[in-house]
């Protein structure tokens, strides 16, 4: 009897496991380094990240220069300090390698694609604009899998363009925000990446969420204001890690905070704290092929390097 009882439990646990949806992986984040060149580590405060995946090199701007970083952490390169190329206010990098710039040049904004010295080649410009958008003035972007993902974070506009600047969407935030049009102007966005699926990841520091827009439109969000562990003061950077979860700054905090592809919360690391491994005022994220997490911040503390482990 007893025996039957042990064969039939066992079964139904079994059962269940197999039933129960897939748990999530624990994450941590170790911190690893301080992007450096020879003379020690960079007190940059904040700054514009990109990485390049094919290449595992790292492109910091930091006031009007892009400084190049090796996946050891060690600059390699930089131009632009010389304002030839106009005010570059983001960098992205193409998997053929040419480092794309948005600039701001004899008033107006372009897209200027230079080669590996940052030697321009050519420019892009935007083509087809929608209706609505004529005077979209875009100050992030992204580049992602042929196509450029560009946002102006205080107009509440993204646009994605073909590799020859064809408009191919656009998106009014507003309305996908359940935001009202007496907002726009008061509202901005804080964080915006891409990831490797095309999806716009964006926070709203006054809505203390965190959204993902699909190419095809679709919307999902989340986040609650609060200090308890998962909750955002100030959600800022945003970027997703190649095991699908979602890695938000705050910046009270100075916590990154880590979430699972069905947006449950799973981790905290980080906190306020001047010791290597914390943070000050963190506002900039980005994820290489590595699973290697860049971090900007405050105070002159340059961009902490975490290294994320399952």
């Amino acid at each position: 009897m007893w025996t039957q009882r042990i064969l039939i439990g066992l079964a139904v646990g079994v059962l269940l496991t197999c039933l129960a949806p897939a748990a999530s992986l624990a994450v941590k984040g170790g911190f690893v380094y301080t992007l450096s060149n020879f003379t020690g580590p960079i007190p940059y405060n904040h700054s514009r990240l990109a990485a390049d995946p094919q290449h595992n090199e790292v492109y910091v701007l930091y006031q009007n220069a892009v400084r190049v970083f090796n996946e050891s952490g060690m600059e390699v390169y930089r131009f632009g300090d010389d304002l030839d190329l106009g005010q570059i206010v983001d960098v992205a990098v193409d998997q053929a390698g040419d480092i794309l710039l948005l600039a701001y040049k004899d008033s107006r904004w372009t897209i200027v694609r230079c080669n590996y010295r940052g030697e321009p080649k050519s420019g892009v410009a935007l083509k087809n604009l929608p209706d609505g958008f004529s005077d979209f003035s875009p100050n992030r972007m992204a580049y992602r899998n042929g196509r450029f993902y560009l946002v102006s974070t205080s107009g509440l506009k993204a646009v994605i363009a073909a590799r020859d600047g064809n408009v191919e969407k656009g998106f009014d935030l507003f309305p996908l925000f359940d935001l009202e049009e007496k907002d726009r102007g008061d509202v901005e966005l804080a964080g915006f990446s891409v990831d490797r699926d095309g999806n716009m990841l964006m926070t709203v520091p006054v809505q203390f969420r965190a959204y993902v827009l699909s190419p095809e439109g679709k919307i999902a969000s989340f986040g609650r204001p609060g200090s308890a562990p998962g909750r955002f003061n100030i959600a800022a950077g945003i970027a997703r890690d190649s095991k699908g979860n979602y890695l938000v700054v705050d910046k009270l905090k100075s916590a990154v905070i880590v979430f699972d592809k069905n947006f449950n919360f799973l981790t905290e690391f980080g906190y306020r704290g001047y010791k290597p491994g914390n943070l000050i005022y963190p506002e900039e994220v980005v994820v290489d092929s590595g699973d290697r997490l860049y971090v900007t911040q405050m105070a002159k503390r340059g961009v902490s390097v975490f290294k994320l482990a399952y």
